[in-house]
Order: structure tokens, then sequence, then C-alpha cells
């Protein structure tokens, strides 16, 4: 179950980025500047993303915590991070992963199971 929270912890921290990207003076300007209530609602999404990932972030990790040390949660924790980030820039923001980069992000992955795997050899 400490992995499901890890892994949900993961993907809120990614659409937390990715909300972060979204939010700009200009959404601000669309949210006043709309007249409709769907264009309001547009222009606030990615603040109700910003707030509520955040939130679900802090809560999903401490519950992991519960379990594992901090320093073993956040290794893993940011290694899933950035691997998710890097696939979210890669499918949907169309951006290219350098072989070096895929190669760093396989890296990150193999220490991310190997800090799970010898913190269960610990027990």
């Amino acid at each position: 179950m400490t992995l499901l929270w890890l892994g949900l912890a993961s993907v809120c921290q990614t659409a937390w980025i990715w909300s972060t990207t979204k939010l700009s003076g200009q959404s601000f300007r669309e949210f006043v500047e709309s007249g409709t209530a769907s264009g309001r609602l547009k222009a606030l999404f990615p603040l109700f993303v910003y707030v509520a990932s955040g939130i679900c972030n802090v809560w999903m990790l401490t519950m992991v915590m519960r379990e594992w040390p901090a320093s073993l949660t956040y290794g893993v924790w940011t290694g899933l991070v950035i691997a998710m980030a890097a696939t979210r820039d890669w499918v949907f923001e169309k951006r290219t992963l350098k072989p070096k980069q895929v190669l760093f992000l396989f890296l990150i992955f193999i220490g991310t199971a190997g800090l799970h795997f010898l913190k269960d050899a610990e027990n």
C-alpha cells in the first residue's frame, strides 16, 4: 500500500508541476475578461489543480512516511517525479528526449528500485 501512496503522490506532484506552467498573469486576465462561466472555469482550472494536487501530494507523502523514513521516501518520490515529468513533457508537450536523458532516467529508475529493495532487505 505504501508504494501505491508514493505513486499517487508522484502523480499529484507531476500535476502540480503542470499547473505551475499554466498559471500566469494571462490566466488571471482571461478570468477577469471572460464573460461566461465556462470561460472563467477554464481560466481557474490550473489554480484548482495547483491547490488540490499540492494538498493531496502532502497528505499522501505523510501516509508514506508512517512506514518509511523521510530520506527513503523523498529519494524514491523525487526519482518518480522526475521520470513522470520527463515522460509528460515527451508525450504531451512533444519535447524530444536525447539518448543520454533516457539513459539517466533509466538510472534514476534503477536507483529508485534499488532503494526500495534495500529497504525491504533491512527489515
